[in-house]
């Protein structure tokens, strides 16, 4: 649930980063990128050649002087979307406006783009159905806004499509703001409601959502990285896998105490002897919030699931998949795919089965901007998918999120 409220103040958190109000080097910074990305990239040029490289650089260097800080630093993101790697992206944030942030979290259901979080001075909008921000429909900014990054599929848009809308500077890149002031169209208790909204920071003195009541399962401990629970009354063993690290793989970068980590190998150890213990009507493992990390030991669990007698027949084992389900996730969930019978049910995955991955950076010289690119391809089918689809689809609806029921595990209930 914590992590539930993390998410909501999302661009609050942007107040780390301050206003860059240097003037960069931008042809500087553009020929380091020009050099650097393709020789340290796998294949930058799997969908796009490098003449569509140099001679995009090439025109954002004639109207660098021309632009913001920003405005470079988005249009240089932008070329490298248009090379299809979602892991290849270029930070933005140092160059982002804290004091020019919506006050609105916002989440995404399948009836719609709601408003879950707010200020206390905007109250009348919470709980809302965002339609339209001045006078343009959601779906024309959501268009725009997803040219920012590689987009590989409509879970993409539903993932990073409701951190950015929120961000003023991005709005104002488009052209759908020319104003502090901002009117948004709403509805709201089947009303249509139009509301003028200024830039104001978001925190926990002031913020005021809608959260699900009651709690279901699975926003229970979204923070940990991985944890289970039996339901004795419908004979469930429950796994929530949230982040592919662990005390014997640390994330990327990791600077804390490892030993303060919690063991994969004791989890590993503590599933498998669950299930080989007791006669479990159905074993669940939920990677809807698994953005990646380290795919090795899932892999190494999965593997050894598959020689689980009880476990192969057809309605035993289900995995949930999510929009927030990427990188190393997806090659799990491929596992489980590929080495057993389990049955696949919610939302389809931002990820692709086929994907390049294993990220390293590097920063410019002059913006000092994080460039992180793929040093790895990741092929876990000979099909060209964009995204895994289960096999049974369910999407949350904002009804479902704010009474606390989640129809993707009382679909597997019922089953």
């Amino acid at each position: 649930m914590k992590n539930l409220i993390l998410l909501t103040l999302l661009f609050a958190c942007l107040t780390a980063f301050s206003q860059n109000n240097k003037k960069t080097d931008w042809n500087a910074d553009i020929d380091y990128i020009k050099v650097e990305l393709p020789k340290n990239h796998y294949n930058l040029y799997m969908i796009k050649s490098e003449q569509d490289f140099y001679d995009g650089l090439d025109d954002i260097s004639k109207i660098q002087n021309q632009l913001s800080d920003f405005k470079v630093a988005v249009k240089l993101q932008q070329l490298i979307a248009t090379f299809g790697d979602s892991h290849t992206t270029l930070s933005l944030k140092p160059f982002l406006d804290y004091n020019k942030i919506l006050p609105i979290g916002l989440m995404w259901f399948s009836d719609g783009l709601w408003v879950q979080s707010t200020t206390k001075s905007n109250e009348n909008i919470l709980g809302a159905k965002l339609i339209e921000i001045n006078g343009n429909a959601i779906s024309e900014i959501i268009d725009s806004l997803s040219t920012i990054s590689a987009i590989d599929n409509q879970a993409s848009v539903k993932k990073s499509g409701p951190k950015i809308i929120p961000a003023i500077q991005f709005l104002e890149y488009f052209g759908f703001v020319v104003q502090p002031e901002i009117k948004l169209t709403l509805e709201k208790d089947g009303e249509t409601l139009e509301y003028l909204i200024h830039p104001e920071q978001m925190n926990r003195n002031n913020m005021i959502r809608v959260l699900p009541n009651p709690i279901p399962l699975c926003y229970q401990n979204t923070r940990l990285p991985f944890w289970s629970k039996v339901l004795k009354k419908e004979n469930v063993f429950y796994i929530q896998y949230n982040k592919c690290w662990s005390r014997e793989y640390p994330p990327s970068g990791y600077k804390g105490d490892i030993q303060k980590l919690p063991s994969f190998s004791d989890f590993h150890k503590t599933i498998v002897d669950s299930i080989q213990l007791n006669d479990y009507d159905k074993v669940v493992f939920d990677f809807r919030f698994n953005g990646g990390g380290n795919s090795y030991q899932g892999t190494k669990l999965i593997e050894e699931l598959s020689t689980i007698d009880k476990l192969k027949s057809k309605g035993k084992l289900y995995v949930i998949t999510g929009r927030d389900s990427y990188s190393s996730a997806i090659i799990n969930i491929m596992d489980f795919k590929n080495m057993t019978n389990a049955i696949l049910v919610g939302e389809e995955t931002s990820g692709k089965p086929n994907h390049l991955g294993e990220i390293r950076s590097f920063k410019l010289p002059s913006s000092a901007l994080s460039l992180q690119y793929s040093t790895k391809y990741f092929k876990r089918t000979d099909k060209d998918l964009k995204t895994i689809t289960p096999d049974k689809v369910v999407e949350p609806s904002f009804t479902d999120f704010k009474n606390g029921y989640d129809p993707i595990f009382e679909w597997i209930l019922k089953q």
